[in-house]
C-alpha cells in the first residue's frame, strides 16, 4: 500500500475521515458530531475519530474545520456551529499526539480547491465554492490560487448581515431549524408533495439567491459550485434559486455565470485537503517536519 494522507471534514453535525493517496480516497468512515461538546470533549472526539483510522502508511494528517483558522500556526479561532470550540491550537495538539505533520484549514477552503482539481473545471475559471450544510461559508479560487485572507475568513459570506439576522440564517441547516424541522424531514415532506415543505425550498433558493448575488458583486466569478448535504435537495430548491437570482444580477452577467451542484459530493472536502497538504508540503517542507 502506498503513503497516504489521512483526511479529516469537520461539520457541524458528522465528520467524514479518510485515508486518501495519489490514486484518490480509500474507504470514508462517518462520525456524529455532537456540536454541544466542550472544547477538551471536540479534542479529544477528534483524537478518537483519527485513531479508528490512522495506520502505518500515514504520513500526515489535514484537517478541514467549520472555523476560521489562524495560518501557518493551525489555530482554530472559531466556530460558529460548534459554539465551546475556539482558541484551540489545533496543528500543536495533533502533532503531538500521532508525530505526524498536521496541516488545518477551514472546511469550504477544501471543498472549493477540491472541485477545482478534481472536477470539470477549466482551471482558468475563477471558482466559489459554496458550502451549504449545517451554515454556509465558501471557497475561493481566484487566478488559480486558493486565496483565504490571513485568517481564513474570505469567503465567510454566511455571516454577512441580512434580513433580521445573518445569511446562514436562511440559507442553511440553520433555516430549517428556525422553522421547527430539519432539512432532512423538509425533504422528505417535500418529495410526498406537502406544500408547506415545498415552500420551504422555494424560500430557501431565493435566499441563496441574495446569498449568491453578494458573491457575484464581490468576485464576479465564472463558476459558483454548490455543496453539503443541504445541496442534495438542489431539485427543490434550483428553480427559484436561478429565477430571484436573474432579478437581482445584470443579464450579460447571469448569461456566462455556471451555477452546478458538485459531482464529487462528500470526496470534494476529502480530495481538497489532500491536494492542500501536497502543496503545504511542496513549499514549507511540511513533511520533514515531524522527521
Amino acid at each position: 500500500m502506498s503513503d497516504t494522507i489521512l483526511c479529516v471534514d469537520l461539520g457541524g453535525t458528522k465528520a467524514l475521515v479518510a485515508q486518501v493517496d495519489e490514486q484518490g480516497i480509500k474507504e470514508k468512515h462517518y462520525f456524529d458530531v455532537d456540536s454541544h461538546l466542550t472544547k477538551q470533549q471536540m479534542n479529544q472526539f477528534l483524537y478518537r475519530i483519527i485513531d479508528h483510522v490512522i495506520d502505518k502508511y500515514c504520513k500526515g494528517i489535514v484537517v478541514g474545520v467549520p472555523s476560521m483558522v489562524l495560518q501557518p500556526t493551525g489555530v482554530v479561532i472559531e466556530t460558529i456551529n460548534i459554539p465551546h470550540w475556539y482558541d484551540v491550537p489545533l496543528k500543536t495538539l495533533l502533532e503531538n499526539r500521532f508525530n505526524l505533520p498536521v496541516l488545518i484549514h477551514n472546511d469550504a477552503n477544501c471543498f472549493a480547491m477540491g472541485e477545482y482539481k478534481y472536477s470539470q473545471v477549466n482551471p482558468d475559471d475563477n471558482l466559489v465554492g459554496v458550502c451549504i450544510g449545517t451554515g454556509l461559508g465558501a471557497g475561493l479560487i481566484l487566478n488559480e490560487q486558493l486565496y483565504t485572507g490571513k485568517h481564513s475568513a474570505a469567503g465567510e459570506f454566511g455571516s454577512f448581515p441580512y434580513l433580521d439576522g445573518i445569511i446562514e440564517d436562511y440559507t442553511s441547516g440553520q433555516f430549517f431549524k428556525n422553522q421547527q424541522t430539519t432539512g432532512r424531514a423538509a425533504y422528505n415532506n417535500a418529495l410526498n408533495g406537502d406544500t408547506q415543505s415545498l415552500r420551504l425550498f422555494t424560500q430557501l433558493g431565493q435566499h441563496l439567491a441574495h446569498a449568491i448575488n453578494q458573491v457575484i458583486l464581490a468576485f464576479n466569478p465564472d463558476k459558483v459550485v454548490l455543496g453539503g448535504s443541504v445541496a442534495q435537495s438542489h431539485a427543490l430548491f434550483m428553480p427559484a434559486l436561478k429565477s430571484e437570482l436573474a432579478l437581482l444580477v445584470q443579464p450579460i452577467i447571469m448569461q456566462s455565470l455556471q451555477i452546478t451542484i458538485s459531482e464529487l459530493g462528500d470526496n470534494a472536502p476529502l480530495l481538497g485537503g489532500y491536494e492542500l497538504f501536497q502543496l503545504a508540503a511542496s513549499e514549507t517542507n511540511l513533511l520533514e517536519q515531524a522527521s
